[in-house]
């Protein structure tokens, strides 16, 4: 466990910010912690992006980390907009309220009424449990197809291992325990850290009822039901 309010705590947040706002995006890749999107928000959203995962990386080394969930990449309806892995703007005063966050996390985009939720961050919220695991993603940009910017698309390879020197980070920083791997892209990327990982299907295209069963057994520390080894569904 690491203390947040420490100067050493705060620092390392903020290096994994930084980092996070140097790696290069792509016309298909949009880094949200550098870009922004002028028809919903204003210059200002990425370092509002940027303060929001800082104020809540922090918050989590405060109250101390067993969990690490992660997932594949943000949609375009969560961190995309927000900052922070799983959370759209709707789950931000939710998160704030539960992180002792004051101020609350801030919304990056100019919009006022309630914007939808994607289905896998309605899942993830609604399996969590009380003590609030650590969110992050194999991949903190989003990727989508080129002509359609927010047509989400799975990440590749080469994505995912650029992405995981910041993940090493996230680990190195907060020592979790075990990891929730939630998919096979987010398997690909626990590979190799050291950490006991566990595989559950993604909850997208049919995957909610086996999704719910293996985070219930993962939380109750049972062995996860047998798992067909394809990997043609992340």
């Amino acid at each position: 466990m690491i203390d947040g309010s420490t100067t050493s705590g705060r620092h390392s947040v903020d290096a994994i910010v930084e980092r996070l706002a140097e790696l290069p995006g792509k016309a298909d890749l949009f880094n949200p912690y550098a870009g922004f999107d002028a028809e919903i928000e204003d210059a200002d959203a990425p370092a509002t992006r940027c303060r929001n995962l800082q104020r809540y990386l922090a918050g989590m080394a405060d109250r101390g980390v067993s969990d690490l969930w992660l997932g594949e990449a943000p949609s375009r309806f969560g961190a995309r907009r927000t900052g922070v892995p799983f959370t759209g703007d709707g789950r931000l005063a939710d998160l704030s309220q539960r992180l002792g966050v004051v101020p609350p996390l801030a919304r990056a985009t100019r919009e006022t009424l309630p914007t939808r939720e994607s289905g896998t961050s309605r899942e993830i919220w609604n399996a969590m449990p009380a003590s609030l695991p650590l969110f992050w993603n194999a991949v903190l940009f989003h990727p989508h197809r080129g002509v359609l910017p927010l047509r989400n698309r799975t990440p590749t390879w080469t994505e995912i291992a650029a992405h995981r020197e910041v993940l090493a980070m996230i680990v190195a920083i907060f020592a979790p325990r075990r990891i929730l791997c939630i998919g096979r892209v987010a398997q690909r990327a626990a590979d190799g850290l050291g950490i006991p990982a566990t595989y559950v299907r993604h909850p997208a295209q049919g995957g909610a009822v086996r999704f719910r069963a293996g985070v219930a057994a993962f939380l109750d520390n049972r062995p996860p039901a047998a798992a067909p080894p394809s990997l043609s569904r992340p």
